[in-house]
């Protein structure tokens, strides 16, 4: 105790400890940070502990109003670099914050939502979850949202396709088998025939406040594909102050330049945060050898051209406090695109892309509130391709085929929370969403039409979660989700000549538990198990356009995809500032959906097929050492099986047997950095390993689909500059791929993003 100054703690015996979730009248006005702390002492009973050196020094913004004891926290200790925990319902500790977003030795107090669409201490949360911060998202040089994860344990970002569509992986179930929502709101397309760019390459990275990961099942609150888990991006919500302004500059060596602004601040009731970028690159190089297709002999042709690209985005949250229980909150986010396909001629691709959501959140009481929430994502997009791969030497290559994607979808839920008693929480729920998606392929050479394809998709949700906090040791949380769809599908495939329908529907329901124990503040286990399932892709259903030497195939019998899913993981924190969490996980996938290839004569027959089985485990390690107040270490390290795990019949011609490792999913990843934070100063020096993988495409661990190992190292620095009250100058420099490694897979190849030199100018007043 000689380490801690204690504040007043008359009035202790004289009434009940306050309960961290119930609010309360307070009122303490701007002033220095221990003063501010000992009228909260005085005012809720609560008793404090601290350091007194973390807090000498510091001020506090005051805080009036009715909240609950954290919610004044929050707002006590805003800007101070300080974190708090509760030890009990009436005791909590204030302690020093780690530097560079890098977690905490105790993973004191981070709020965490998305497990289980309550707020909740990350260290309390049942599950395997993780988050990266807008401190560190400020610390990265990114080109799009994807990139703010390919540091993250048992997570992979595959790059494909010739303009770099980013796709994510969690725990090696595959793409499109895992959810990315919006501040909540499931926001991807059923349709997978929907997309040039997915969901996290639409949303600007500085617009970001965190992204919140559960790895494990999430079906049971979030619906389709979430079975290697869930990334939820949250948003920057306004600054707390009146106004706060920060507009800035950056160029790179591609040569990448632009700019943006972003504003926002707390006028009475109302809220605000807006944010507005313009980027324009150059792109990134072309291949510096020529490429083979698989099993092809012939060459294929390479334009030996940079991509290009011109991007403009906006974004913001606007809220208004109807009193002191009804808020209502408008978030939208919109890009509009340009790009030239990278390394290839005459392929331009345009597209806009917007997600907004209303919702509007009611406190019956302390313990009962609804929120309802209406969202819209809007894709349409033209991508136009040239004929890239023949089996001879073109040296004049025209555009050959447009794709016209114009996707919308509408979702809408209501959901409750009732705490009947202290440490029981109920939630319960109504998710509906309707996709409406059409495809429209043109030979723009003739100007024939080859496939129009309509699909409309109906999907309804209900579901039912109990949360039990027993002596803040014991964390449970166990519910389920019904959920049922209907498919309405119209294509129109004109070679050969055919008219495609599909009308089916399907029921699936998908529980899921979550336990997490803390011996101590040092030490937690938590396990979960739960199930998922993928919905079958509607484009996979009808099939699509043929030619002379690609044929299309349907499969109107496709089945979803199911999955269970175990893990089971430690967090252990040593009083030298080593945090250290291991976790174990397994998952069991029947039906896996995977396109098959093979020959027929001089022609590649393409369809989509239900494997009998796959499975996936593997192992996380997560490593954070606190070296002094401003330098940090990290490390994560993920070992990954994904296989197939049963007998093909004969017939399945394409696809892997028994015992073949998924495509981009590499065996071995491993990412470590060193970080330092001060007033003034941060930098970052860190790298990342991946293992030998197979490329996007391949069924069959061909060897010519083999991506080799590589390892990327990117160094940043930071200096920021005061010019006056509460201004600041911001420079901050760096390089990406330090020792230009080629690390990518884009068409048909292997591809490296060039090293990249970068530097920002921001200001802040």
């Amino acid at each position: 105790m000689k380490k801690h100054a204690l504040p007043l703690i008359a009035g202790l015996l004289a009434s009940p400890l306050i309960q961290a979730a119930e609010t309360v009248a307070i009122d303490i006005p701007a002033q220095s940070l221990s003063s501010a702390l000992e009228q909260l002492g005085r005012q809720t009973n609560l008793q404090i502990l601290y350091p007194a050196e973390a807090i000498a020094g510091k001020t506090s913004p005051g805080v009036s109003g009715h909240y609950s004891p954290r919610q004044i926290l929050d707002k006590l200790l805003a800007g101070s670099n300080l974190n708090y925990q509760f030890v009990d319902p009436g005791t909590v500790t204030i302690k020093k914050s780690t530097p560079g977003g890098a977690p905490s030795a105790a993973q004191l107090d981070e709020v965490f939502v998305t497990a289980t669409k309550t707020e909740r201490d990350i260290s309390e949360v049942p599950a395997t979850v993780a988050t990266v911060e807008a401190k560190q998202i400020e610390n990265m040089y990114s080109r799009d949202s994807g990139d703010l994860l390919t540091r993250s344990a048992g997570i992979d970002i595959a790059r494909s396709g010739s303009s770099g569509i980013s796709t994510l992986n969690i725990r090696g179930t595959g793409s499109r088998r895992s959810s990315v929502l919006v501040n909540g709101q499931y926001a991807e397309f059923l349709d997978i025939g929907i997309g040039n760019q997915n969901t996290l390459q639409t949303i600007d990275w500085d617009n970001i406040e965190r992204l919140e990961v559960v790895r494990g099942a999430g079906s049971a609150l979030y619906g389709p594909n979430a079975m290697g888990g869930v990334v939820n991006v949250i948003t920057k919500d306004a600054p707390e102050e009146k106004s706060v302004t920060r507009p800035f500059f950056v160029f790179d060596s591609l040569p990448t330049y632009g700019g943006g602004i972003s504003t926002g601040g707390t006028l009475d009731a109302f809220t605000y945060q807006l944010n507005f970028k313009h980027l324009n690159s150059d792109g990134y190089k072309a291949s510096p050898t020529l490429s083979f297709y698989p099993g092809n002999t012939m060459t294929t042709t390479l334009s030996q051209q940079k991509g290009a690209w011109d991007r403009t985005m906006l974004g913001g949250k606007l809220g208004y406090k109807l009193s002191d229980r009804d808020k209502v909150n408008f978030a939208f986010n919109y890009m509009d695109e340009s790009t030239l396909s990278f390394d290839r001629p005459h392929t331009p691709q345009n597209g806009s892309y917007g997600q907004y959501s209303l919702d509007f959140k009611h406190e019956f009481s302390d313990r009962f509130d609804v929120t309802t929430t209406v969202s819209h994502r809007s894709h349409v997009a033209d991508l136009t391709w040239d004929t890239f791969f023949y089996p001879f030497t073109i040296t004049n290559i025209q555009p050959d085929v447009t794709l016209h994607e114009d996707a919308q979808k509408l979702t809408g839920e209501i959901r409750g929370r009732w705490t009947p008693v202290d440490g029981h929480t109920l939630l319960f729920g109504y998710n509906a969403a309707q996709d409406w998606t059409k495809v429209r392929d043109v030979t723009t050479l003739t100007g024939a039409e080859r496939d129009n394809r309509k699909a409309n998709i109906v999907n309804h949700g209900l579901y039912l979660q109990y949360e039990l906090e027993l002596d803040k040791r014991l964390f449970v949380s166990m519910g389920g989700r019904y959920d049922w769809f209907d498919y309405d599908m119209d294509a129109s495939i004109t070679t050969p000549s055919t008219q495609r329908h599909n009308q089916s529907s399907f029921e699936t329901f998908n529980p899921r538990g979550g336990i997490r124990y803390k011996f101590n503040d040092l030490l937690a286990m938590h396990g979960s198990i739960g199930t998922g399932f993928r919905a079958p892709d509607p484009g996979s259903m009808v099939g699509g356009a043929s030619s002379v030497f690609v044929e299309r195939l349907p499969n109107t019998g496709l089945q979803p995809e199911t999955s269970d899913s175990y893990d089971l993981g430690i967090d252990i924190d040593t009083p030298f500032g080593l945090h250290v969490a291991a976790t174990g996980f397994y998952n069991d996938i029947s039906n896996y959906i995977l396109v098959s290839r093979y020959r027929v004569g001089s022609k590649t027959m393409i369809q989509s097929q239900n494997l009998a089985k796959v499975q996936t485990y593997g192992a996380e390690l997560e490593l954070t050492q606190r070296l002094t107040d401003q330098l940090s270490l990290f490390t994560n390290y993920t070992h990954t099986i994904a296989r197939t795990a049963a007998d093909l019949a004969p017939t399945a011609l394409g696809l892997p047997q028994n015992g073949y490792q998924l495509p981009n999913v590499p065996e071995h990843k491993a990412s470590f950095g060193l970080v330092f934070e001060s007033s003034q100063f941060s930098g970052r020096l860190e790298g990342r390993y991946v293992d030998n993988q197979f490329i996007s495409g391949d069924s069959t661990n061909q060897a010519a689909y083999k991506l080799p190992s590589y390892v990327v190292a990117d160094i940043n620095a930071t200096y920021r500059h005061p010019i006056g009250n509460k201004k600041t100058l911001d420079v901050t420099a760096g390089i990406n791929n330090i020792f230009d490694r080629q690390y990518e897979m884009r068409s048909k190849g292997f591809y490296n993003e060039p090293r990249v030199g970068f530097i920002r100018l921001g200001l802040e007043f």
